[in-house]
């Protein structure tokens, strides 16, 4: 049994969710508020979407605890542009949130093993049961984080502000 711990598989997600929260911590409730199209979320929406899911996932599916601390301690209910659009979160709201959602992210980092991302996760929600394993768990929280983030870098680079550079 290996006792390695997953984080150097991500390595540079900290990098990226500190380029997240210091492009978040620059938006004005105006351009929070705009929508990339009449038919998608504001802003503000998509990035608590983003953190949200983090507490989605990896606490109400895998188990692990920390959602009382965010503001998302139903995330599996109410989840920001899933659920509902107001009241709209601002910069200050969401740079906490990316704080301690992030949190969760580094717990599971530094506990979960090599050995262990091969451990199914069996839930029902509702009617429906959901298999997955830990390691599909961890790829689909952080591919999510990476779809939303280009889905938010498309829409400021028509605002003309910093865009979130996971490679810089």
């Amino acid at each position: 049994m290996s006792s390695l711990r997953i984080r150097p598989a991500y390595s540079n997600w900290p990098m990226y969710n500190r380029q997240l929260r210091e492009v978040v911590a620059t938006l004005t409730d105006e351009q929070l508020a705009i929508r990339p199209s009449p038919d998608r979320w504001p802003i503000w929406a998509s990035i608590g979407h983003l953190l949200c899911q983090r507490v989605c996932w990896l606490c109400n599916f895998a188990g692990e605890p920390g959602a009382e601390a965010t503001p998302f301690p139903d995330a599996l209910y109410r989840c920001p542009g899933d659920e509902y659009l107001e009241p709209a979160m601002d910069s200050g709201e969401l740079v906490e949130a990316i704080d301690s959602t992030f949190r969760i992210v580094e717990t599971v980092l530094d506990s979960w093993t090599i050995d262990r991302l091969s451990e199914e996760i069996r839930q029902t929600w509702g009617a429906r049961e959901m298999l997955y394993t830990r390691g599909s768990v961890i790829q689909r929280v952080f591919a999510h984080d990476i779809y939303h983030s280009a889905e938010l870098n498309e829409t400021l680079s028509r605002i003309g502000v910093p865009l979130v550079n996971p490679w810089d």
